[in-house]
């Protein structure tokens, strides 16, 4: 399979409620596109940290009157997760998204079938463009790779 785009990048809590778009050129006679994408570390395990985050948004968004039994049950809320999602629009327009938390996820797009959340349709040759929206980064870094790459459908990886 031909690698079509390879990108990395690390995040901070500043990246949270962003958006991050990669353009690339998809030649003629392509016949489905493997889309790999990861990130982490996925939770923000350290317990004290945890709490203070939650202890904050309990304060900030929660109703005054129900804020004490909130802040008596924080661990439920515990741990807290970084969530990166992807979109894909192809030179006519959105083609679909994955909006999934799992920070490992392999997406196929092809003429006749799609991972769920994108439309199947032909793999038109232009200027392409996957964003990363970044709804939110807890730890104090947050790695990404982002790898696209020419092929044909393998089933064991049309869903993810």
């Amino acid at each position: 399979m031909r690698e079509l785009l390879t990108v990395a990048g690390k995040l901070t809590p500043l990246s949270s409620k962003t958006h991050i778009t990669y353009q690339l050129y998809i030649p003629e006679g392509i016949n489905a596109l493997h889309i790999e994408f990861e990130y982490g570390p996925k939770t923000l395990d350290d317990r004290d940290d945890s709490k203070q985050m939650i202890e904050e948004a309990i304060r900030k968004y929660v109703n005054p009157a129900l804020q004490n039994v909130y802040l008596e049950h924080w661990e439920k809320f515990h741990p807290l997760q970084n969530l990166l999602t992807l979109s894909v629009d192809d030179p006519d327009g959105f083609r679909g998204s994955a909006h999934r938390h799992p920070n490992h996820q392999q997406h196929i797009l092809s003429r006749h079938e799609s991972s769920p959340g994108f439309f199947s349709g032909p793999i038109r040759n232009g200027v392409w463009k996957v964003t990363i929206s970044v709804h939110c980064i807890v730890t104090q870094e947050c790695e990404y790779q982002l790898r696209i790459r020419e092929g044909e459908v393998d089933h064991e990886m049309a869903s993810v």
